[in-house]
């Protein structure tokens, strides 16, 4: 393992298509937003921030690597949306929302303007899929 590897848990290579969103002055108003969205009352206003869309390029327990037009910053918090493929997880796919921070940013981009992003995560928790009842 060269002298500069951090990463204690292994990675998975993918092409996993994910939403994300900075989560705007940190947790605190992570926590009042998301309770906002359940409906419980909050003191502060619901967030602006816009939900972006990447690539997921490898995970790991610990951690994502993603690809986005955005340039992020090292230490923005992240609410991340994508699902697990069943390659990833022996089983069915799985729909999961991530708390991660960033980590490092490449200064470059590619030919298509995406730039890689990597990003500790934090807390991983499966998250439901309403049925569509049109059908």
């Amino acid at each position: 393992m060269p002298g500069n590897e951090r990463r204690i848990a292994p990675r998975k290579v993918c092409a996993v298509p994910l939403r994300f969103r900075v989560i705007p002055n940190g947790w605190h108003d992570y926590a009042e937003n998301a309770a906002a969205r359940y409906g419980v009352p909050t003191l502060l206003a619901s967030a602006n921030s816009a939900t972006i869309e990447g690539q997921a390029l490898n995970l790991s327990e610990r951690g994502v690597y993603f690809t986005s037009p955005e340039k992020l910053s090292v230490g923005q918090p992240l609410e991340m949306y994508f699902t697990l493929p069943r390659e990833l997880t022996g089983r069915s796919p799985e729909h999961v929302r991530c708390s991660a921070r960033v980590v490092h940013v490449e200064e470059e981009t590619d030919r298509r303007g995406m730039r890689g992003i990597g990003a500790a995560v934090e807390r991983f928790e499966p998250i439901p899929i309403a049925r569509d009842w049109s059908n």
